[in-house]
């Protein structure tokens, strides 16, 4: 069963929640401001963007992972090993990847699949059961994706620079957030007993030293010392690590041990307006089409979360 907050803090997972889809939801910006210079040219190379991203999380919560990582089992680090890896390394590396080539508004929008992968890797993995409205909930989602991809695409034709298919960095979004599902089933049905600070901590600490070596054998020492805006990814960057990987993980965690796996992944509601709001901040474009699609992604969502009365 799900650990409950004291009476006086029932107001904490909903909190919790929005901080989560405002942190979660500027993390795309943050990306994108690693990614390119003020001039829209090309910055920090995606996979060592993901790199350092992990590293800095890593070694933010590094006294927490010292203290704690002599208490885990063989077990119960083979899991944390597997969360670090699918459920931070790999899903940062495909978001700077795609958002290479995709507006961070429509980054954030398909995020917001991660509670139907986790549903369906629930029932798939863990015996979770599933009802008739999710499974049309589930298919409302991918509907509202495969939208969204078509709205970007005929966005893109219209556009008058000529810009790469997004069906290749759509499916990485797509892959991320499978991985994303598989890490919180992972938390909630396989690191009951562990807090969530400890998962969080020693799951980025045995990534940090792999993503260190990455970013630092690669080109970013030097851009952040040449390159006239290094600084200034570097700080995205930095503040995208501690607050939107490492302090967000955390709070995930713990929303997760208050909640529920599927309750807690519907962050994911939050995170697209968000992400919208900065993106149009930042002069992205997105028409009436972007926002329908992205509406059809968050009822299924919404279906996919919502039980069967009765």
């Amino acid at each position: 069963m799900p650990s409950q907050p004291s009476p006086k803090q029932r107001w904490a997972p909903a909190f919790v929640l929005l901080l989560l889809g405002f942190v979660w939801g500027s993390s795309f910006i943050l990306m994108k401001w690693g990614l390119f210079a003020a001039d829209g040219s090309p910055l920090f190379p995606p996979v060592e963007l993901a790199a350092l991203r992990i590293a800095i999380a890593g070694f933010t919560l590094l006294p927490i992972s010292l203290r704690h990582w002599k208490s885990l089992n063989k077990a119960q680090w083979l899991w944390v090993s597997l969360i670090g890896t699918v459920g931070s390394f790999i899903p940062a590396i495909l978001f700077a990847t795609a958002q290479t080539a995709l507006p961070s508004a429509m980054a954030g929008m398909l995020n917001a699949l991660s509670p139907i992968w986790t549903l369906l890797i629930g029932m798939a993995a863990f015996g979770i059961a599933v009802q008739r409205n999710q499974l049309g909930g589930i298919a409302i989602g991918f509907a509202g994706t495969l939208w969204l991809i078509k709205a970007q695409q005929s966005a893109s034709m219209l556009s008058s620079e000529p810009s790469p298919s997004i069906f290749i960095p759509s499916l990485l979004l797509v892959i991320a957030t499978v991985c994303y599902g598989i890490s919180v089933n992972i938390t909630r049905e396989k690191l009951r007993g562990l807090k969530s600070p400890v998962i969080a901590a020693c799951s980025l600490g045995l990534v940090a030293l792999p993503a260190s070596f990455v970013f630092i054998t690669g080109d970013i020492p030097h851009l952040i010392a040449s390159h006239p805006d290094g600084l200034r990814g570097l700080a995205a960057v930095s503040v995208l690590a501690a607050f939107g990987t490492a302090g967000a993980l955390v709070l995930f965690n713990q929303l997760i041990a208050w909640t529920s796996a599927v309750t807690a992944a519907s962050v994911t509601y939050i995170i697209p307006l968000f992400a919208a709001l900065w993106g149009w901040w930042d002069g992205e474009q997105l028409n009436a089409q972007h926002l329908a699609a992205g509406g059809c992604i968050l009822i299924g969502v919404w279906l996919t979360n919502r039980k069967a009365k009765g």
